[in-house]
């Protein structure tokens, strides 16, 4: 396991909230100072916005980040029988943050076909987003459970990622315990 990994699996949730909480307001100010609403193409583009789409790029790979780290780590600690398939998971994580450069990139040019082109692309990213939650939240409530969980066991961790400022105060502590678990058991000294 990877220092990022095991920085995502033992911080407190506070420190998550923070990591994202500051990456967030720093945007939110850059956003508030730039011309973002004035932009009608990418010659309009100031640095302004190019830090704000930089701060953004930010906040995908924490998210990212966090993702990957609590869904490869339940998924080690579920039993063998109910693991998840986790090639689609890197795929899920990975496209949404290659596609919001695109996105940006497109939405400035104005211009309509390229925008309903782009749909499709836009729908999938939606997609593949809410798949990490789903893994995440389906191999959370398996790795404490040990058993097969349907969308109405793990219905409850899945919107507290997804509304992440809270949840990350509930879910957070959850993969502390199992991670501390996991450690004591590997190293019983």
């Amino acid at each position: 396991m990877n220092k990022i990994t095991s920085w995502f699996l033992r911080a407190k949730h506070w420190q998550i909230f923070i990591a994202f909480a500051a990456v967030c307001l720093i945007s939110s100010i850059v956003a508030a100072g730039s011309d973002l609403p004035k932009v009608r193409s990418l010659s309009d583009v100031g640095k302004a916005d190019l830090l704000n789409l930089g701060l953004t790029m930010v906040i995908m790979l924490l998210l990212i980040g966090w993702f990957w780290s609590m869904g490869l780590f339940l998924n080690s600690i579920v039993k063998p029988q109910l693991k998840l398939g986790t090639k689609f998971l890197g795929f899920a994580l990975i496209f949404p943050a290659a596609y919001v450069p695109v996105f940006f990139a497109v939405f400035f040019t104005a211009n309509a076909a390229l925008l309903l082109l782009i749909l499709p692309f836009h729908f999938l990213a939606m997609y593949c987003l809410f798949y990490g939650l789903y893994f995440v939240s389906k191999s959370l409530v398996m790795a404490e459970t040990g058993k097969q969980a349907t969308f109405y066991d793990y219905a409850g961790p899945f919107f507290l990622i997804w509304f992440f400022p809270i949840g990350v105060w509930f879910t957070q502590p959850r993969i502390n315990r199992l991670y501390a678990e996991q450690t004591s058991l590997q190293d019983p000294g």
